[in-house]
Parts: structure tokens; sequence; C-alpha cells
């Protein structure tokens, strides 16, 4: 037995579009926070320890934001910082 339902609704134009709007918004901003690793989940992309790691932030060797308490790092900006940076150590990570 099939047990997706189907309701039918009557809305506005307005109310219509206001939803969508909604939906996307939402999965754009899913899909920025899926682009932000953690801390831990940027060590297990670069192959570094937690230590390495936290010497680059210190160093601002790679550039990060903080979400609260929380320290983010954009996998985009991570890479970009790689490529630029002449640091022996990101040379061994690419």
């Amino acid at each position: 037995m099939n047990n997706n339902k189907i309701i039918l609704i009557s809305l506005s134009h307005d109310e219509l579009r206001e939803i969508i709007q909604d939906a996307v918004k939402q999965e754009l901003n899913l899909k920025k926070e899926r682009e932000l690793l953690s801390f831990k989940e940027t060590c297990e992309f670069l192959g570094c320890s937690a230590s390495a790691l936290f010497k680059w932030k210190a160093e601002n060797r790679l550039p990060y934001r903080k979400i609260g308490k929380r320290v983010m790092f954009h996998r985009e900006e991570i890479l970009a910082a790689m490529k630029e940076s002449n640091y022996k150590k990101f040379q061994e990570i690419k």
C-alpha cells in the first residue's frame, strides 16, 4: 500500500513564492554549512595532526571563521591558501 498522500491546498501566488524562497534559502544554507569544516574534519581533510592545524591557525597560515565558540574552516579557502603558500608543510600535503 502506498503511504504517500497527496494533499491539495489553495495558495496565493505570494504564499507559494514565499514557500519556495524559504526552501531555496534553507538548501543554500545547508550547502554552505557542508563547505565549512570543523577542526577535526579539517585535520582529516589535510591529513595532518590537530597540533599542526592549531599551529597553522595560530600563525594565520589558514583562514578560519569563528562561529560562536567553534572554529570552522572553509574548504575552498584552505585549498587556495595551500596553493598560494610557500610553506614547506603545505607543499608536503599537496
